[in-house]
């Protein structure tokens, strides 16, 4: 049989899936990753890249569909690459979610008995998210898109008229500002000229309430006319409790706010989980999945095993969500956070709950992990950190390891850097307990996780 090559179409059976969405088919003994696939199907692939040790194909042509295949509800599904799963069952999603969390722990962590639980479900199967960043483009036609990117494709921005992930009422108002900005010809920017007005639209909802905050940023501080924009849509939907508009003049394509230029109405929304009352404004960090996140934080506190006497760290504490939904089994909790205007709202929650025993404080975790010491009056004795998808910086873990604090919580939302840093926990002397999965992004590969650590 001749060596794999570039450019080779192949047959192949797809035996599983990679964290990253893709299935995982096997020819001639060398593992091929191939997109937009469901375990079980017999497909018919071109090879683009072929390395030592494995290849990837595209354009799979599915010869014989798996019985595991079912319908997308999304005709945007393979083109935005946000829900590439649909195709899946919901409760085979999940078998997977925990098949890829163990292989990826056992690989990359070098934990060869992972006890893994199995994965508590989302409540909400659709229409989860509570918020979206949506982008402006320009359709073949030169006509105003907002929507979000194709997928391998940066540049290409899909227009998304419905998406069954978000609430409902986002549609209505992508429609009402995309119709703004074709009725007066306002133009998008163009990541690779950097020229053009509009960049995103930043939407987020209250669970609760279903009351939504809007943020509209742009490259300029004009026209004036966009200060319209936010009655147009008050009109409309009566459920907009706010509007923001801001700058963002920088090259990455990141949607973020330098500085605001108009705003009407709060800058904030108010959720609830469990009872008690959180203030999420609109940049600062929510789990984007309300009703599972009572489940994770719920996770959290019984992993933590609270009896009122111990003292929490909550590192990369956002609006404050763990630590509030612990404080009360707590004698003291403190929280860290790096975006200040996460930790005004972590400060504001902690008071509209009546908690008096929690410190928020920003900064880096590194840095702030000094000034706490010199403020804290107890010794932290529980350990809880959420860090972003990249997971705990080199110094910033060394610092927290040196807490030795008994017992850690680690939640994460990516396993390939919670199995790098379990190994760095473990290096150091701490037992990995267990890991309870918990799904938070129903349809797409992403796992969220809770992995409990004892010194």
């Amino acid at each position: 049989m001749p060596e794999l090559k570039k450019g080779d179409i192949i047959e192949l059976k797809i035996e599983g899936l990679a964290y990253g969405g893709r299935g995982i088919g096997k020819y001639e003994g060398m593992v091929v990753f191939v997109p937009d696939v469901v375990p079980g199907d017999v497909v018919r692939a071109q090879v683009y890249r072929k390395k030592s040790n494995y290849a990837e194909a595209v354009s799979p042509e599915i010869i014989q569909a798996s019985v595991l295949r079912i319908a997308p509800r999304c005709s945007l599904h393979s083109i935005c690459g946000g829900c590439v799963w649909q195709t899946i069952p919901y409760d085979k999603q999940l078998v997977f979610k925990e098949s890829m969390l163990t292989s990826l722990l056992e690989h990359l962590g070098n934990q060869t008995e992972v006890n893994v639980s199995p994965i508590i479900p989302s409540p909400d199967v659709w229409h989860y998210r509570n918020k979206m960043e949506f982008t402006f483009g320009r359709n073949a036609e030169g006509e105003v898109v907002l929507g979000l990117h194709s997928t391998g494709r940066f540049y290409e921005i899909i227009d998304v008229e419905q998406c069954f992930i978000h609430p409902p009422v986002f549609d209505k108002i992508l429609k009402i500002v995309r119709q703004f900005a074709r009725d007066y010809h306002l133009e998008p920017y163009d990541s690779r000229t950097h020229k053009g007005l509009l960049r995103h639209l930043v939407l987020r909802s209250s669970r609760t309430s279903g009351e939504v905050l809007a943020v509209l940023l742009t490259t300029e501080p004009e026209p004036e006319m966009l200060k319209a924009l936010p009655g147009i849509l008050r009109r409309e939907i009566p459920e907009l409790r706010g509007f923001i508009w801001a700058l963002n003049t920088g090259v990455a394509d990141v949607a973020r706010a330098e500085k605001i230029i108009f705003s009407e109405g709060d800058n904030f929304i108010i959720e609830e989980l469990n009872g008690l009352k959180f203030r999420v404004s609109a940049f600062s960090f929510f789990q984007t999945n309300t009703r599972a996140s009572e489940r994770l934080y719920q996770t959290v506190k019984e992993l933590a095993e609270l009896s009122g006497k111990e003292v929490l760290l909550d590192a990369y504490c956002g609006t404050g969500g763990i630590s509030i939904f612990c404080a009360g089994q707590c004698l003291a909790v403190y929280g860290i956070e790096i975006l200040p205007e996460a930790v005004w709202d972590a400060r504001s929650n902690a008071q509209a709950n009546a908690l008096s025993n929690c410190l928020f404080l920003a900064g880096d975790v590194r840095r702030t992990l000094s000034l706490l010491k010199n403020v804290a009056k107890h010794t932290i004795t529980r350990l809880v950190i959420d860090p972003p998808r990249g997971g705990i910086d080199k110094k910033s873990l060394r610092a927290l390891l040196n807490l030795n604090v008994p017992v850690v919580i680690y939640v994460s939302c990516n396993p390939t850097t919670l199995a790098r840093d379990i190994q760095a926990f473990t290096d150091s002397g701490y037992q990995l307990q267990l890991i309870q999965p918990v799904d938070m992004f129903p349809h797409t590969y992403h796992i969220e996780s809770v992995a409990k650590l004892v010194k």
